[in-house]
């Protein structure tokens, strides 16, 4: 059996494919990562937190071919970017900066051997390579003997990791139309694999999307065929020396149409657990979890929010970490799975079960219930009444209970100051971010609702990440709340860059560049915008962002609200040096200048009104560079002095003689 729950989303990025996951598990601090390929950036998310640590992304017209992989014990990652290979660790915060190198084959995936500080190098010929991680750039330069015959392409591949057999690398290939397996074993340290074991595939139907699950002793492969059936086939150790023709035979019957199957992505979470999205009908914008033994849909969740109804699009589907990773046109979001032993008694009890006999949401949250569908944890039951933190959010959660925006704040007092929070993060994470969908779904609904001091409450503890619910901050752009808007600035998490140009668009929005003359002076004498607005855009552009997805969003922005931004940071900059105690640090006024100029570049030189302001800001930045050119030049006159002389003790009057040591 098996349950989905957790919803957040890991990554705003708009239509990126996940290509590989890599969990590593540290030593040091004895914690849990997650390393995740997209086709442009690399990205290191932490089991016990909902955002990301690290995110490394290629240029523009790069993308990177082979998955990540990370050394546990020297923090350094290897992926392969255009088919050369980048090593880099976690000081180096562009990737770009990093010399590739070129490869003597085609590295199709990389793969990390924890117990021995190694990795294994597939390449797209079949040959298996075995290397320390320190040797991989010397490595790469050898020429590696292919075990695949002319004709034959390696589709997808899986790692088969057994105690008493040893390692494989299976890899489903294919040949005019015909599918099979290869069992390559994973040599020893800095040597090639010289064998491989093949096994054809007999399938009535041409396989698609394809997934791998294994354990110590059996393999199990789920794909998707071309008539839109679901396949499944399965191989122990001891029946592969022997094994020539594996059977295929469908255990979902039309799990989605001939001309949609294309579309449908699985993930296999157990011998006979299988994840799908991209489904039609009922299924459309889910992920489904289904038991293959008895045939039964254990669990389903919505891809949608509650505000957001557009279209969406699934790229791909993998299972890691007791984690569904989805990448959709809107990002990557992962959802928990707990799995437990198939019986059929479950199964069907599981089958006939009403949908609301759930007693909380399940987006959103990490909740564990035990075998009578009851929460975990005392709950007393005075006058009918639940107590606890767990009676105050189904509260919370319920329309009739929570009528006005005064009983909300009062039940969100009650539940932060609650002694029964949960003690990890992520799951008082979870339950607020539950709270906040609610109320996005009801403010639909009801335009008059608005629990304004119970939202600042909520966030302001800091627990929020933005990335986890647009859906808010939207809600909040769309009813015109600055005090809630500046909360969200100074105490959420990981504010996406689509996020952050929706807010500068909002502040912008009523504001006319006809009104103001800034640009046709040297030095504005005052702030081409008012002084609140100018704080909050202050606040706006200081926030973490990626210059490279910034591009893309700044250059939706109107033109008109692109001058008026403009002209502020011409102004700021002009203020830059006269003022020390500055709110907006230069560095910042810089970078924003360069997005802006970068994304209406065009614009810019052909209007008339923005070339006076191009101008004038051409002298700004020239009298900065002289500035900090003389700086510089200070700067190197006085590193030459030495070291200041440390000041030696008085000799006592009295004394014959003295010794001093002077430190130079």
């Amino acid at each position: 059996m098996a349950k989905i729950s957790g919803g957040f989303t890991c990554l705003s990025e708009t239509n990126c494919i996940i290509t590989g996951m890599c969990c590593v598990n540290r030593v040091n601090d004895k914690s849990s990562a997650l390393i995740i390929t997209t086709q442009k950036s690399v990205i290191n998310v932490k089991e016990s937190e909902t955002k990301p640590c690290n995110i490394w992304t290629s240029k523009p017209n790069q993308h990177f071919s082979c998955a990540a992989i990370s050394d546990i014990s020297t923090h350094q990652y290897a992926a392969c970017i255009n088919n050369k290979l980048v090593i880099w660790d976690d000081s180096v915060p562009d990737i770009t900066k990093v010399k590739p190198l070129v490869t003597t084959g085609t590295i199709q995936r990389l793969y990390p051997l924890d117990a021995d500080g190694g990795c294994v190098m597939l390449y797209s010929n079949g040959a298996v390579y075995t290397t320390k991680m320190e040797q991989l750039l010397e490595s790469v330069t050898e020429e590696q003997q292919g075990l695949l015959k002319p004709g034959e392409v390696i589709m997808d591949s899986h790692v088969w990791s057994s105690d008493g057999e040893g390692m494989y690398f299976v890899c489903l290939v294919e040949h005019t139309k015909q599918h099979s397996l290869h069992f390559t074993r994973v040599p020893g340290m800095n040597k090639s694999a010289e064998q491989v074991i093949r096994v054809s595939i007999d399938s009535p139907s041409k396989l698609l999307h394809t997934s791998f699950h294994t354990t110590d002793s059996q393999m199990v492969m789920h794909a998707v065929g071309s008539d839109g059936d679901l396949y499944e086939c399965s191989i122990s150790h001891n029946e592969l020396p022997q094994c020539k023709i594996l059977s295929c035979h469908p255990v979902l019957k039309k799990l989605s149409s001939n001309r949609h199957a294309k579309q449908v992505k699985v993930a296999s979470i157990g011998l006979s657990l299988v994840a799908a999205v991209g489904l039609e009908g009922e299924y459309t914008d889910h992920v489904c979890v289904w038991d293959t033994k008895y045939n039964i849909l254990l669990a389903k969740q919505s891809l949608q929010s509650s505000t957001d109804r557009t279209r969406i699009t699934v790229s791909n589907i993998i299972y890691a970490s007791n984690h569904l990773w989805v990448s959709t046109n809107h990002g990557i979001h992962a959802f928990n799975v707990e799995r437990a032993p198939s019986t059929l008694s479950v199964a069907l009890g599981r089958q006939a079960a009403s949908e609301e006999t759930s007693r909380f949401p399940v987006v959103g949250q990490q909740w564990r219930f035990d075998e009578q569908g009851e929460f975990e944890g005392d709950m007393e039951t005075d006058d009918g009444n639940q107590a606890g933190d767990h009676g105050i959010l189904q509260d919370i959660l319920n329309k009739e209970k929570i009528k006005s925006a005064k009983q909300f704040k009062s039940a969100v007092y009650k539940l932060l100051s609650s002694k029964q929070l949960p003690v990890n993060h992520v799951d008082q994470a979870t339950m607020l971010h539950s709270i906040l969908k609610h109320v996005c779904d009801r403010c639909a609904e009801d335009k008059k609702f608005w629990p304004k001091e119970g939202l600042v409450d909520i966030v302001k503890t800091g627990l929020i990440a933005a990335s986890s619910c647009t859906d808010f901050v939207s809600c909040v752009i769309e009813r015109g709340d600055i005090d809630v808007l500046i909360s969200c600035l100074q105490h959420m998490q990981d504010i996406p860059d689509s996020t952050l140009a929706s807010v500068i668009d909002f502040i912008l929005r009523d504001l006319s560049s006809d009104t103001d003359d800034s640009g046709k002076s040297d030095t504005p004498k005052r702030c081409p915008i008012a002084e609140d607005k100018a704080e909050l855009i202050d606040l706006t552009l200081k926030c973490p962002m990626n210059d490279i997805f910034m591009l893309e969003c700044i250059a939706k922005v109107k033109f008109q609200q692109v001058m008026v931004l403009l002209r502020y940071l011409y102004y700021r900059l002009n203020t830059t040096i006269a003022d020390d105690e500055q709110t907006l640090p230069a560095n910042v006024v810089i970078d924003w200048i360069m997005l802006i100029l970068d994304a209406h570049y065009s614009q810019l030189v052909l209007s008339p009104e923005a070339r006076v302001l191009l101008v004038n800001l051409n002298q700004i930045v020239e009298t900065l560079s002289h500035y900090h050119d003389e700086v510089d030049a200070v700067h190197e006159m006085l590193s030459n002095l030495p070291s200041p002389i440390t000041e030696t003790p008085k000799a006592k009057p009295d004394a014959i003689y003295s010794i001093e040591v002077l430190k130079l």
